[in-house]
Order: C-alpha cells, then structure tokens, then sequence
C-alpha cells in the first residue's frame, strides 16, 4: 500500500494568542495594538517577504502547503496582503482563526490544510522571519518516509535538522554565525502523525521535546535554517555562546545557495549595511 505523508508547514504570522508568547501577558486591547502597529506589520512582512517565502519558493521538493495563520481581527488591508500572496506562491494558505489558545489555533491551522487522501502528516514549524534550506522539504520527507515505512511513526515523531545560521540583523560588524543546535530547534523541526492532528509541532517548547516525543535529530550535513534577530523577537534571541563566527561574504554565499534569498535583499533589512557586503 502506498502511503502518502503530506508535508504541512504552518506560520503564526502577529497571531493574538491567549498564551505561549511573551507578550501573551499583555491584556487583549493591548496585545492587538502592539502585533498590529503598522509599522510593526510592515517590519514583519518584510521579513516574510525577503526572509521565508523565497526560502520556500526555492524548495528542490515543491509538494507541500504552509499555512500563514493571523488573527481573524487583522485588518483588512493586510489580510489582502496575506491572501495575495497565493498568486506568487502555489503552497501559501492564509488561515485567520479568533483568538484562543496556541495549540488549537495550530491543531486548527494544520487541519484546514490536510489533504482528505492522507495517511500521515509530518507538519514543521516555521517563525515569519526565518527562512529554510532549500533542501529542507525533500530530506524532511527521505528522513520521515523512512521512519513511517520502519514502523515508527504509529505514534507522533519528529525530524529535526540541528545545523544552521544566526543573522543578527542589528549586527553590521559581525551578522552571521554558524552552530549545531543540542537540542530540536525551534525550525527545521517537524512531527509526523496522524492526518486527524491529534497533536502537533507546536505542542512542545522545542528544547524538550525529545522528553516527550521520539525525536530524530540530524546534526551533520549542510546549514539547514536560518533564525534572525532584530528588535521585535518575542523570544531573546541571541547567537549562542560558542556559535562560530563566518564571514559577511562567506554568509550572503550560504544566503543565495543554501536558502534561495537574495543577500542585497536581506542586509536591506538591516538598519545599518553589513561590513565586507558585496
């Protein structure tokens, strides 16, 4: 029998959830008026734009769907923004779900997209201000059919890739950094279940979820993701202590080839140009 594993991959793009982010504190009023400052969403469909989306585009295995999920009280102007996306790329579905709590908003999001003829679905996560190797789906899919076809994927497993790029984006001097993550990173990382979700990636905080899941992590090979910091991470992002410092030449290579972005249009995002630009 022939089982088909559906690639999903699914973004909260400013998504108001009840919890799970830092500024989930924030009172309902407040949190909106802070995801939805315009200069804010600007910033962030920039990122978008430059950063995941040609990442994606540029995928050596087109056969996969990734949800954009916003806030159904996004305004109008940039829901149209998000839904014109689709006339640029096949794979991108806007979702806009009310607010509620983090894990059924994404158990929600991924099931609009499952494909009724799924046996599995290996579902990744994926921050509006990353990007992925243009070869993250096609090994995504090897390292997942394999598990699916030995046996172990009857229950939820995850793939995850732990080599990859920081780009500090305030950080003209200095912006890329390479490292191999010790744990399941926060991208690069999917899980494999059943097409119904009755769990998904963003069930676990990434550094323990091989506490809770058989967790496949591949250290060696290629860079496979990018993480970004700027002024407007949830998270306190910074490059880990002993991620070893590459070249600004060396990190717009790995940019056009490895991710399939176009580094002019990256160290635009930055508010001062990188040193040894080129």
């Amino acid at each position: 029998m022939t089982v088909r594993n559906q690639i999903i991959g699914l973004i909260r793009f400013s998504y108001p959830a009840t919890e799970g982010f830092a500024a989930s504190a924030m009172g309902p009023d407040a949190l909106q008026a802070m995801l939805y400052d315009p200069a804010r969403l600007t910033a962030r469909f920039a990122y978008l734009e430059t950063l995941v989306l040609p990442s994606l585009a540029a995928q050596t295995d087109g056969d996969f769907t990734c949800g954009i999920l916003a806030g159904s009280n996004l305004a109008p102007d940039w829901q149209d923004r998000l839904r014109a996306m689709t006339d640029r790329y096949s794979f991108v579905r806007p979702i806009f779900l009310d607010r509620m709590g983090p894990l059924p908003a994404a158990k929600r999001a991924f099931r609009r997209c499952v494909d009724a003829r799924a046996d599995h679905v290996t579902g990744f996560r994926l921050d509006d201000d990353d990007a992925l190797a243009v070869d993250y789906i096609e090994k995504t899919r090897d390292r997942a059919d394999r598990l699916i076809a030995g046996g172990f994927a009857d229950s939820p497993v995850c793939v995850a890739f732990t080599r990859g790029l920081y780009l500090d984006l305030n950080d003209p001097i200095q912006p890329f950094h390479a490292f191999r993550e010790a744990y399941a990173p926060s991208l690069a990382c999917a899980m494999i279940t059943a097409p119904d979700i009755p769990t998904c990636i963003y069930r676990y905080n990434h550094r323990r979820i091989a506490s809770f899941i058989p967790t496949y992590l591949e250290p060696g090979g290629d860079e496979m993701f990018i993480r970004t910091q700027h002024d407007t991470n949830d998270s306190n992002r910074a490059a880990p202590p002993h991620a070893q410092p590459i070249s600004t030449g060396q990190g717009a290579d790995l940019l056009r080839k490895r991710f399939g972005v176009d580094p002019a249009a990256a160290f635009a995002l930055m508010p001062t140009p990188p040193v040894g630009a080129r």
